[in-house]
């Protein structure tokens, strides 16, 4: 036991050293930018996570825009589509989300936020452990899963799918800011609600949420983005949906695969593209079109 404490000893130095200076980082941003959390858990996050959604969206956007660069074509999952993307259409698709952020998303923070968690979170210039931060992740992606997968096949049947769903499937190749290009009711059921169950029922620290918003985004960026690019987690499985509409209704697919709603999915030339691409060539390069 001696001989363990030793060994561990360093190790737990240098992580007592790195989340000091973390912590000293963070609290010189918090001396800039305020540390009143009613702020930071409504307008801070709000502007943070929608900067993050329109520029990282935005640079795969641009690579639809301007059908560069050449090279990336290749990595397309449905080519010859959105290439380019039509001006009048991308304008169409930035309107409906700029509404859904602003008139929809900002009022639902702000209640959200007022009637759940304010003055329970805990001090935003303590940071948390690693091991509380990596828990409240773990349960907003469990809660998120869950809720994403059964709102979703709950908006596929035929009244909703017709009344509110429809308007995000009118897009059968989507590009990236088409992830949040959807109705209004749409949006608070689906996009915003899942993620937040976890961070509200954890009462999870602000930089937790800060870490956590932006995953979401990105997973729902990469899930649109219409590349299914090298290095990067497959992009096949929630394409098939917005092609096929009737399968493939979660994230990852565990739900998918419990409920039985990825069975024409596992038989498709999708799903044999559907992995990491560890070298330079594309998913339909080494699974061809039959």
């Amino acid at each position: 036991m001696a001989l363990v404490a030793r060994v561990m000893e360093p190790i737990v130095e240098t992580r007592a050293l790195i989340g000091s200076a973390v912590e000293q980082r963070w609290n010189a941003l918090l001396d800039v930018i305020g540390d009143d959390p009613d702020f930071l858990y409504t307008w801070g996050l709000t502007v943070y996570v929608h900067s993050f959604f329109w520029i990282v969206g935005g640079l795969f956007v641009l690579m639809d825009l301007t059908n560069r660069p050449v090279f990336l074509r290749r990595y397309k999952t449905q080519p010859g589509k959105n290439e380019p993307i039509a001006w009048p259409d991308l304008l169409r698709v930035m309107r409906t989300i700029l509404f859904n952020q602003t008139v929809v998303g900002i009022p639902l923070t702000l209640v959200g936020y007022h009637a759940t968690i304010k003055g329970s979170v805990p001090d935003v210039r303590t940071l948390p452990p690693v091991d509380v931060i990596v828990r409240d992740l773990l349960v907003c992606v469990f809660f998120a899963e869950v809720g994403f997968y059964y709102v979703h096949r709950f908006l596929h049947i035929k009244p909703l799918y017709r009344l509110v769903h429809k308007k995000h499937h009118e897009w059968t190749a989507p590009f990236a800011w088409t992830a949040m290009y959807c109705h209004p009711i749409e949006h608070i059921i689906s996009n915003m609600v899942p993620p937040m169950i976890g961070i509200q029922l954890m009462k999870a620290h602000v930089f937790t949420t800060a870490i956590w918003f932006p995953l979401v985004i990105f997973n729902t960026i990469r899930d649109h983005c219409g590349y299914h690019l090298p290095f990067f987690p497959s992009s096949e499985y929630h394409d098939y949906h917005h092609a096929k509409f009737t399968e493939c209704f979660g994230t990852f697919g565990y739900l998918d695969w419990l409920h039985g709603t990825d069975t024409k999915f596992r038989k498709s030339k999708q799903h044999q593209r559907h992995r990491t691409l560890w070298g330079i060539k594309s998913a339909r390069e080494l699974f061809p079109d039959s």
